[in-house]
């Protein structure tokens, strides 16, 4: 009997130190994750960081009808609420990554037990042990995970679970949801759900369906390695497990996820890269505008915004389905110019012939180029660097026969890709509404990756021919001149001026010819122009003219001015054929309407400026004028061969040797730019059937137009051109009674009573 109750108190006794020894584990491990909160394995991020995770959110550029043109971000990320989520997305997530999560508080024990039996131990496939939570704080705090070394990973898991619990504590389980779908990875530079959808399916969150839920989910296991534009076979195998998943939750049958599995994968692919989608040159051009915006408008804390980081939603006046349509119509133009050059040319370098041949043109830029003064700086003779230059490498160069990003394939020595890279056609095209000044549509240039000069903004700047010469004959009839004022067909005799200042005419007509002034605009006569200029409206008055059109660039009062000599940006001329389309109304490009925060709240809203620049007599009857540039002048193919039926203005501009050509239009509702040229003045098309402003820029103007007036979503009207307020203004446009070159034999008109 004695020895049973001695077992029997040493048993109680060894249950009591056990029961003390478990607990006291209990209480130390309460402890130790106590003290991992409080920063015992390193710092913790607070309560306030968890609520607020990633302050780097994606900038987003809108579309004036509501459509992403693109965003700025360090992680292209924009976030969604639980709302705006597909039912497939949130239910296949649940189902795929952690079936019990409505179940656990943070830590899945089951999971966890599985995952390092059978996966560390067995070395079987028992799934990760890692919960939704844990995932999520894994994401938000990525930079803590990433850490190289076995002993640091098992302190960043611990981290991991004292998180995870963390946000159980804070948050619902639908925010948890939510959070984690605005903070994970899915590849192509994709960073949440909202940028993931729009990236492969062009879509919001709510709106996709099953196997497109499936997939996305699919992908977050392996952002890379899943990518299903680069590996659409993995991404289907992941995709089709994912789908047996939801399966098997009931949220879809067995009949719909045989017959999903079977589908290849459809994507929608636009790729966040700046470099592609619609309007590159101007969501870069934005960019530094909008960067300008923050650098003078704090934040009410007075710290900066961040166009990378604080999510800033900016609403612009670009109307994407018009952008396509330019860029489409530039596309198709410059690909037709780029063969004609090149078969025209036939080898030769344009850069050595015409008067502004600069033979040493390559030999220059191979010596400003980064590989010479590399090789230069590593000491290699001129003709060690020659051989360098000539010998051929594999490289990728832009080609308009390329593939679909305009890219080929080739063998090329340095030195020909320089000779090939300067003989590229380029383009700036730009639209805006002629009453208020919303600018519709920019092309800046053919490729963005290859070409970065944007040809539209007011910095690039080139010679705009005869597309000045509406502002001369305007400044003549700002004067009381009228479009059947008589001038004699001679050489223009301009005071201060060598007598030898003698532009040449079209050839319609012969010297002692009298010419109605209009004609002379519909022709686009440099002999005509030049009389006006020596006769009727000075230098500095064509300037003062200009300026008030808000033409800010240098202009030179010289005759030549009224020949297009003087360098203006795209974006100047548009804005100064406004004044015409308006009656005399300056109507300011612009190309933001809004700029709002993350959340909506509005920080500032831009709109229309305009100013009485011109009289309404002058605006009216240069456009009168115009329109019979489009009707029987150098313009006269455009609306046959794009079938145009609306009320159009315009003027054509060719510069010396074909190296500009322009074309400036106008209906009631658009004022329409277009250039086409080369990076450098000295690069330039053999003749006018491909360099002239007619051959060369009209046809992207054309079918802009063509594309945009057929599109009944734009609503584009076609009523006539306004007139003038004032009922008692009545201008001729009637020429026939003009005296005849016979008339003029018998009877010498005085040049002083018509302004000579």
């Amino acid at each position: 009997m004695a020895k049973k109750k001695i077992d029997a108190n040493n048993f109680w006794q060894v249950f009591k130190y056990a029961q003390i020894a478990l607990w006291s584990f209990i209480l130390l491990v309460v402890l130790f994750f106590v003290g991992v909160n409080y920063g015992l394995l390193g710092k913790m991020p607070d309560l306030k960081a968890i609520q607020n995770p990633h302050s780097e959110v994606s900038t987003t550029i809108y579309s004036s009808d509501y459509e992403v043109l693109g965003t700025y971000f360090i992680e292209n990320r924009v976030e969604v609420s639980y709302d705006q989520l597909s039912p497939y997305l949130v239910k296949g997530l649940v189902a795929t990554e952690d079936k019990r999560f409505y179940e656990h508080s943070g830590i899945d024990l089951k999971s966890l037990f599985r995952a390092v039996i059978l996966t560390g131990l067995l070395r079987q496939d028992g799934g990760g042990g890692s919960t939704l939570s844990q995932q999520l704080a894994k994401n938000l705090f990525h930079d803590d995970f990433e850490k190289a070394g076995r002993i640091r990973r098992m302190m960043q898991k611990l981290k991991e679970w004292v998180l995870a619990a963390k946000l159980e504590r804070t948050f619902t389980k639908e925010e948890i949801i939510n959070l984690y779908l605005n903070t994970v990875e899915f590849g192509s530079l994709s960073y949440g759900i909202k940028t993931a959808s729009f990236t492969y399916f062009y879509k919001d969150p709510k709106d996709l369906k099953p196997e497109e839920a499936a997939l996305l989910i699919a992908i977050v296991n392996a952002p890379s390695y899943l990518n299903p534009k680069r590996h659409p076979e993995r991404a289907i195998v992941r995709r089709n497990l994912v789908l047996d998943r939801m399966v098997e939750s009931k949220i879809i049958t067995a009949a719909e996820g045989d017959k999903l599995k079977k589908q290849e994968i459809k994507l929608n692919y636009h790729s966040p890269d700046y470099r592609t989608g619609l309007a590159t040159h101007f969501r870069e051009y934005l960019r530094q505008e909008l960067q300008a915006w923050c650098d003078k408008n704090p934040k009410p804390d007075g710290s900066k915004w961040n166009i990378y980081e604080d999510g800033l939603r900016v609403f612009t006046t670009i109307d994407s389905r018009m952008q396509k349509y330019a860029e489409d119509a530039a596309a198709d133009q410059l690909k037709l110019l780029q063969a004609n050059f090149f078969k025209e040319w036939n080898g030769k370098e344009p850069w050595k012939f015409g008067q502004r041949a600069k033979p040493e043109l390559l030999d220059k830029m191979m010596k400003q180029s980064e590989r010479y003064k590399e090789l230069k700086a590593a000491g290699k003779s001129e003709k060690e660097i020659e051989k360098v230059f000539n010998q051929k490498i594999p490289m990728t160069v832009f080609s308009y026969g390329g593939d679909k990003s305009n890219q080929l394939d080739t063998l090329m020595s340095p030195l020909d890709s320089l000779r090939y890279y300067l003989q590229i056609v380029q383009v700036g095209f730009m639209a805006a509404d002629a009453k208020t000044g919303a600018i519709k549509a920019w092309v800046g240039g053919p490729n963005i990756r290859y070409f970065q000069n944007d040809h539209v903004k007011k910095t690039t700047k080139r010679q705009v021919g005869s597309t000045m010469k509406p502002l001369v004959y305007a400044a003549a009839i700002d004067k009381g001149y009228e479009p059947c004022t008589p001038i004699e067909y001679l050489p223009p005799k301009c005071n201060g001026i060598d007598a030898s200042w003698n532009p040449a005419g079209s050839g319609k007509w012969q010297d002692g010819d009298i010419v109605p002034m209009q004609e002379g605009l519909w022709r686009s006569d440099n002999r005509i122009t030049a009389n006006i200029i020596c006769g009727m409206v000075t230098p500095d008055e064509l300037v003062d003219f200009a300026r008030r059109t808000e033409i800010e660039s240098p202009l030179e009062a010289v005759p030549a001015l009224a020949l297009g000599v003087s360098d203006i940006s795209l974006y100047e001329m548009v804005g100064a054929y406004t004044c015409f389309a308006n009656l005399g109304i300056y109507s300011k490009p612009y190309f933001i309407t809004r700029i709002e925060d993350k959340d909506g709240n509005v920080l500032a809203k831009f709109g229309e400026t305009h100013k009485e620049a011109i009289s309404e007599k002058t605006a009216y009857v240069t456009t009168e004028m115009l329109k019979g540039v489009i009707q029987r002048g150098t313009a006269a193919s455009i609306g046959s061969r794009f079938g145009l039926r609306m009320p159009l203005a315009g003027k054509t501009g060719t510069t010396q040797n074909n190296a500009d050509a322009w074309f400036m239009c106008y209906t009631p509702e658009l004022v329409v730019g277009a250039w086409v040229g080369f990076e450098l003045p000295s690069v330039h098309f053999k003749s006018n059937a491909s360099g002239a402003g007619a051959t060369g820029a009209m046809p992207i103007a054309g079918e802009f137009l063509r594309k945009s007036f057929n599109d009944r979503s734009l609503g584009m009207k076609t009523t006539g051109f306004p007139t003038p307020s004032d009922s008692s203004i009545v201008v001729n446009f009637d020429c026939s009674n003009m005296p005849s070159p016979e008339d003029t034999l018998k009877k010498k008109l005085n040049p002083s009573s018509h302004g000579f």
